[in-house]
C-alpha cells in the first residue's frame, strides 16, 4: 500500500481554488475513498471523504472554502500614536496568508486509515484577476508595493495615503522633496525607521504622517509649504533592494473638500481612493404609522381641533428609522486608475473618513466600466455609498 500527496506550490491563493490530489495503490478496492484533513494550527477543520476520479483514480479536494474563512480582516488602524513610526500602521509576518496542514488517509471495507500522507501549504490573501488567473501571483509583489494603483497620487497635506507594502527587509523609508521649480526641497531625505521589519506593512505616506517621522539629521517637517510633490520608497539600510517610487503631487487648494475611501484592495491589504469632486449626501427614511380618527365626540359637538387651533392628527408616526448615503465623485481617472479601482467596486472592507472619523460604508454600485480615454474621453467616476449607521428616531 501506498499513497502520494500533491499540494498547492508556488504562491496560491486563499481566494482561489486550493487543489490537493492524492493517489493510492489501494484506489480500485471497493467503496474505496480518500480521507482530507485540513488543520489549522494544530486544530482540525475539517474531514471530507472523497471518491477516486473515475479516469485516474485520483482523489481531488479544494480547500479554498475552509482556507478562506480562516483570514481575518478586522484589523484597520488609520494612525499609530508613536511619532517615531508614524508611517508604519499595521506590520505582521502572518498578516495576509495563512498556513493549513493537508492530512490524507484513506477508507475502505469498513475501515479508515488516516493521516497515511501529509503536508503543510501557505495560503496567500490576494484575489484571482480576470485575466492570467494563475500566471499572475502575490509574489511577483514582494520587496514592493503590494497595490495595482498608478504610482502618481494627488493629495492634500492633510490627507492619508493609506498603501501596503511587502519586505521583512525593507526598514527604511526615503523622501525627497521638490519645489514647484523642481530643485530639490532639502538636500536629503533618509529616515531610518526599526529594526524588526515584518513582511507585511501597512504604511501612511502623507504629508502628515511623513512630518511626525524623525528622520537622521533633521528637526524640521521635511514636507514644508514650499513643496510641491515628494517621492516615496522604502529600502534596506544598504539601498540595495527598493520598492518601486511613488510620486505624491501635493493638492493645495481643493474647491471641494475630499472624502477619502480606504479599501481592502486585491492584495488583502488597504488602499486609498480619492474623492475629490462634490459629495452630495442623502437620507432614506423608512416609517412606521398607523391611522386613527381625526375628530373628537363631545357632548355638544364633533371637534376637528381644539381650543388653540391645533387640528387631530389623522395618522400618528410611532417610529421610523433613517439610512444615509453619499453620491461621491472622483476627477477623471486615468486609464491605469480605473482598471485599479475595480477593486474598490468588490473590495470586502471600505471605511470613509469624514471629519477625521471612520465609517465603515457599502458600495451600492453592482455593476462598473472599465472606461478608457479612447472611448469615453475624461470622465469622471461616480459611486453611491452607505453609511452603515443607521438610526432610529423618536418612538411615539
Amino acid at each position: 500500500m501506498s499513497i502520494t500527496l500533491i499540494n498547492p506550490s508556488g504562491y496560491p491563493s486563499a481566494q482561489d481554488n486550493l487543489w490537493s490530489i492524492a493517489y493510492s495503490s489501494n484506489s480500485g478496492q471497493v467503496d474505496f475513498k480518500y480521507v482530507f484533513d485540513v488543520f489549522v494550527d494544530g486544530v482540525q477543520l475539517v474531514r471530507t471523504k472523497v471518491f477516486p476520479e473515475p479516469s485516474n483514480g485520483r482523489g481531488y479536494f479544494d480547500a479554498m472554502p475552509i482556507v478562506s474563512n480562516e483570514i481575518t480582516y478586522g484589523w484597520f488602524t488609520p494612525r499609530r500614536a508613536n511619532n517615531t513610526e508614524a508611517s508604519w500602521l499595521t506590520q505582521s509576518d502572518t498578516l495576509n496568508e495563512k498556513v493549513y496542514q493537508i492530512r490524507v488517509g484513506e477508507d475502505y471495507s469498513g475501515t479508515t486509515f488516516l493521516n497515511l500522507a501529509s503536508g503543510n501549504v501557505t495560503a496567500y490573501n490576494y484575489s484571482a484577476p480576470l485575466f492570467k488567473r494563475r500566471q499572475i501571483n502575490i509574489g511577483q509583489k514582494f520587496n514592493n508595493w503590494l497595490t495595482n494603483r498608478p504610482l502618481k497620487i494627488k493629495a492634500k497635506t492633510t490627507d492619508k495615503i493609506l498603501i501596503p507594502y511587502n519586505g521583512s527587509t525593507l526598514e527604511v523609508i526615503n523622501v525627497e522633496a521638490y519645489k514647484i521649480n523642481n530643485t530639490p526641497a532639502f538636500p536629503s531625505g533618509f529616515g531610518y525607521y526599526t529594526s524588526t521589519p515584518k513582511k507585511y506593512n501597512q504604511v501612511d505616506i502623507g504629508v502628515e504622517a511623513i512630518n511626525r517621522i524623525s528622520f537622521a539629521n533633521y528637526s524640521f517637517n521635511l514636507i514644508s509649504s514650499d513643496v510641491a510633490y515628494y517621492l516615496v520608497n522604502f529600502q534596506n539600510s544598504a539601498a540595495t533592494i527598493k520598492t518601486s517610487t511613488i510620486r505624491v503631487d501635493i493638492d493645495c487648494n481643493p474647491n471641494y473638500t475630499p472624502i477619502n475611501l480606504y479599501f481592502i484592495n486585491a492584495y488583502g491589504m488597504f488602499d486609498t481612493a480619492r474623492f475629490n469632486l462634490a459629495s452630495r449626501l442623502t437620507m432614506d427614511v423608512e416609517r412606521k404609522t398607523f391611522e386613527q380618527r381625526n375628530y373628537t365626540f363631545n357632548n355638544s359637538s364633533v371637534d376637528y381641533y381644539d381650543a388653540n387651533n391645533v387640528y387631530n392628527e389623522s395618522k400618528i408616526n410611532y417610529g421610523s428609522k433613517t439610512n444615509h448615503s453619499y453620491k461621491l465623485t472622483m476627477d477623471f481617472p486615468s486609464d491605469a486608475e480605473y482598471l485599479w479601482l475595480a477593486e474598490l467596486i468588490v473590495s470586502p472592507q471600505i471605511y470613509a473618513e469624514i471629519d477625521g472619523n471612520y465609517y465603515p460604508v457599502t458600495i451600492k454600485n453592482t455593476n462598473y466600466e472599465y472606461s478608457t480615454y479612447t472611448n469615453n474621453k475624461l470622465k469622471v467616476l461616480e459611486i453611491d455609498i452607505d453609511l452603515n449607521q443607521t438610526r432610529y428616531n423618536f418612538a411615539r
